[in-house]
């Protein structure tokens, strides 16, 4: 497959290579005013001003960041209102949490998928054992994602944050304008939501004390159901497109491989991007709510991070997998995509290069 090709030069443009090619726009792409992160000057509208382009050498995606908030060698090229150079700097990532036991990948395949699918743009750091989130450990991050809050993410024991952590988590998010994206699903155990529930509380944002999976939505041509089969577990396939603050979250997107997600509490001031439906009821799935400065997001399920979900490696030998793999039937790249680019809507050049699975930048 190919990569992603023709790109619209605004903010630096960066081109390289359970319970499991576009136009790179400057600004806010939801038009929410979405405050949080780091911002990069955009081009002028159409007949205002002058802009100059500063070029710098294009990252090698092996490449760390040198630094906290500042720039590094290879940050690319450069628009700017005011004629100064303006570096975009990497988006910096936190992975909080141990890996998921499910699906296949390595204890830090998501988080290596991340850095070396960047181009350079974004920099994750893995904690799998707990760290103390003070103000100055939190300040280090634009983002934070929430994986498996325990020593082991399906059997504990489970990590508890304190008050202080608890609070300077919620002024990291409303004041800060830090962003997190919180995953589930990892352990039937309910002990495993407590510590996300404390620190989401301030949201009104909950997971669940229960475990569920939507329908399986694909067959093949003999109407067989394909689920566990050929690296496919359930699909999310429930989109909310008309609502402008979470419509972003499922642009590009079909279905998703999903197993055993805990479904969402959303209050009425949140945004339910993704939802279930049930035979009686509708869980939600995926919500997001804009609170102070930053944002919260909140998806059931952990699949999303396992490495079979966006390369085929179940059933890849097998010909009756043809156009049946999850990088055929599943957008997850895509998905990670918008979900960070929703978390931090001012990291304009952050973006995600991936040849299995090629994403629209928007």
């Amino acid at each position: 497959m190919k990569a992603s090709s023709t790109f619209g030069v605004f903010c630096p443009l960066l081109v390289a290579s359970a319970c499991a090619s576009g136009v790179v726009n400057g600004g806010d792409p939801d038009g929410l005013g979405g405050a949080g992160g780091r911002t990069s000057p955009t081009l002028p509208a159409s007949g205002g001003g002058s802009a100059t382009s500063v070029v710098i050498e294009l990252p090698d995606a092996s490449l760390t960041h040198g630094g906290t908030g500042g720039a590094f060698a290879g940050d690319a090229v450069v628009a700017c209102i005011d004629g100064s150079g303006c570096i975009c700097p990497t988006l910096d990532v936190a992975v909080v949490g141990t890996p998921g036991v499910w699906g296949d990948g390595s204890d830090t395949a998501f988080q290596d998928w991340l850095n070396s699918n960047s181009a350079g743009s974004a920099k994750v750091d893995n904690y799998p054992h707990k760290p103390t989130f003070t103000a100055d450990f939190l300040a280090g991050y634009s983002l934070i994602i929430l994986a498996g809050l325990g020593d082991n993410s399906n059997a504990g024991p489970w990590w508890t944050f304190s008050t202080s952590e608890v609070a300077a988590f919620q002024d990291w998010i409303v004041n800060k304008g830090g962003g997190v994206i919180s995953l589930s699903g990892y352990s039937n155990d309910n002990n495993d939501i407590i510590a996300k529930n404390a620190l989401l509380a301030f949201s009104g944002i909950a997971y669940k004390e229960e475990c569920n999976s939507p329908p399986c939505a694909i067959t093949d041509a003999s109407n067989n159901k394909m689920c566990y089969r050929c690296g496919n577990p359930y699909q999310l396939t429930e989109w909310n497109r008309s609502d402008s603050v979470i419509a972003n979250l499922s642009f590009g997107i079909t279905m998703i491989g999903v197993d055993g997600g805990r479904p969402i509490s959303a209050p009425a001031d949140a945004h339910v991007a993704a939802t279930v439906a049930r035979t009686t009821s509708v869980d939600d799935w995926l919500v997001g709510k804009l609170t102070g400065k930053g944002r919260v997001l909140v998806y059931a399920d952990e699949w999303i991070t396992y490495t079979d979900q966006w390369s085929g490696h179940n059933g890849s030998n097998d010909p009756s997998c043809k156009g049946f793999l999850p990088e055929t039937l599943y957008q997850t790249a895509q998905f990670w995509y918008n979900m960070i680019r929703w978390a931090q809507p001012n990291d304009n050049c952050f973006k995600i290069v991936d040849s299995q699975q090629p994403i629209t930048v928007w």
